[in-house]
């Protein structure tokens, strides 16, 4: 059996890619395949495990964008990624198609926002024993904030979680990792309670990966508002984040995370 993509003893760093014009952070600087190799290797440089290439935003009230769109936008950039780098490659889809496509031009990993609730999803996985992120959110894109209801928000995404993950495994995927989903039909408190209780999620024995790069939840605290005032708040949520379990990270800004986690590793290994 190859040797697991997503649990390899230490924290991996997950670095962002979205070849989009409209992604909350950075829509548009990447849209030019040009220019998002160059950020590809800017990220490999600074100590990216991966590189997870979106070409669909979503961001609470996107639209969605049809097949033949998202696929114009990712395939040329994961071919070159994973042809001239050395790092793993991750496609952000909720399509099948997009998936497979990927796959077949070198990623290695399937990142679904929607974990994996497509049957045909699983099958692609599975077809090209793929590793698997599974993420938790309520509705779509354009209706999931007003979809911000529980009455425990850790123990509904765990048991959420661990369905999906029962769900892969049943197909025979065992290479699999989960995402609570920050931001994604949560509110900034639900957020702040998932990072607090991350152990309970890491109970369910497979990585747990955390992306709280920029969001709209740090926002909600005192001088955060403007997305550019985020980044110490980005470093505290994933040290936050290490110290609780979590063994992916997904950020945009590598150099800075990869500090980050460095000292909460040396904390936890102390």
């Amino acid at each position: 059996m190859a040797a697991p993509l997503l649990d390899q003893g230490r924290t991996l760093l997950m670095g962002i890619l979205n070849v989009t014009p409209d992604s909350f952070s950075d829509g548009g600087r990447f849209l030019d395949s040009s220019v998002a190799r160059e950020q590809a290797r800017r990220m490999v440089d600074e100590g990216a495990d991966i590189i997870d290439v979106g070409g669909e935003s979503t961001r609470p009230g996107a639209a969605a964008v049809d097949e033949e769109e998202e696929l114009r936008r990712v395939v040329p950039v994961v071919d070159w990624i994973a042809a001239h780098l050395r790092t793993l490659v991750s496609i952000d889809t909720r399509k099948a198609r997009v998936a497979s496509e990927c796959l077949q031009h070198g990623a290695r990993i399937v990142n679904d926002v929607t974990a994996f609730q497509d049957a045909a999803m699983i099958e692609t996985a599975r077809q090209h024993k793929a590793a698997c992120i599974a993420m938790h959110m309520k509705g779509t894109p354009d209706t999931m904030m007003d979809l911000a209801q529980y009455g425990d928000v850790v123990a509904e995404v765990k048991e959420y979680l661990g369905g999906r993950v029962a769900a892969l495994r049943t197909a025979g995927l065992v290479d699999i990792a989960i995402d609570p989903g920050l931001g994604f039909a949560k509110s900034a408190a639900h957020n702040f309670q998932i990072l607090r209780r991350l152990p309970e999620l890491a109970a369910l024995g497979v990585p747990v990966l955390i992306g709280p790069s920029r969001k709209l939840f740090l926002g909600t605290l005192a001088d955060m508002e403007a997305m550019e005032n985020r980044r110490e708040g980005t470093v505290a949520a994933i040290t936050a984040a290490v110290l609780g379990g979590a063994r992916i990270i997904r950020a945009h800004e590598v150099a800075a995370a990869r500090r980050a986690i460095a000292v909460a590793e040396a904390v936890l290994r102390a």
